[in-house]
């Protein structure tokens, strides 16, 4: 995922217990979108299928650009969606919350996009607030004080070159200069920088086997040989 879209979600899962715990709104809402096809993918089709539905539901109803024929059917798919849902998971499931969804492409069709109604930008604001209070006996002046320190420096770093920068934070969208290497694959030249601490990490049979088969498959020399392959099969 693109840095800042989520927090990072492997610390809120414990394979252990086989539990996820301390997320956000917006992460069970990127969750919601994003993971469940993959985290329930060992399931039975019959409980798989209606989940990944839900989830398209929703993700078609967060898009920038709705179009009216899409809302209309979607519309028509959420109660049949919500019908084999009760199929799956008990009685004591479901309350309003879980019936809100038959009303939300309706509501969409009348008020537009949802990125202008949602409430994340708002919970983010009143969360950036809340850490900039130094004086708890003066929570609003602190939060004035913070808000203008904070909107002049947005609006002086306008006449800074982009290199000004504090050498304890970089910024991940600085180009960094990487040296193409000659001679290697095309999957080997992308652009890129390390992610945390350096660790030594011995592959399994299993994860060798993925990496590699992931080589071939996506390399674009390989590709003649794959369509050879295929043609002559």
């Amino acid at each position: 995922m693109p840095d800042g879209y989520a927090s990072n979600l492997s610390r809120c899962a414990n394979v252990q217990t086989g539990t996820i715990q301390g997320l956000k709104s917006h992460d069970c809402h990127v969750f919601m979108e994003t993971f469940i096809p993959l985290a329930f993918s060992c399931l039975p089709t019959h409980v798989l299928h209606p989940l990944i539905e839900i989830s398209n539901f929703f993700k078609d109803l967060c898009c920038t650009t709705l179009k009216e024929d899409s809302l209309k059917k979607m519309d028509e798919n959420i109660p049949i969606i919500l019908c084999k849902l009760e199929r799956i998971f008990p009685p004591a499931f479901f309350d309003s919350m879980e019936h809100i969804p038959i009303h939300l492409a309706y509501e969409a069709w009348l008020g537009g996009p949802v990125q202008y109604r949602w409430m994340y930008p708002f919970e983010r604001f009143m969360g950036e607030s809340k850490r900039s209070v130094k004086n708890k006996a003066r929570v609003e002046g602190s939060i004035c004080a913070a808000y203008l320190h904070r909107e002049t420096t947005y609006f002086c770093s306008h006449y800074f070159k982009n290199f000004m920068l504090s050498p304890t934070h970089v910024r991940n969208e600085m180009q960094w200069q990487v040296e193409p290497r000659e001679g290697a694959l095309s999957v080997f030249r992308q652009t890129g920088r390390h992610a945390g601490k350096e660790f030594t990490h011995w592959l399994t049979d299993v994860e060798f086997n993925s990496a590699h088969v992931h080589v071939l498959i996506n390399c674009s020399e390989v590709k003649p040989y794959l369509e050879y392959v295929i043609i002559h099969l």
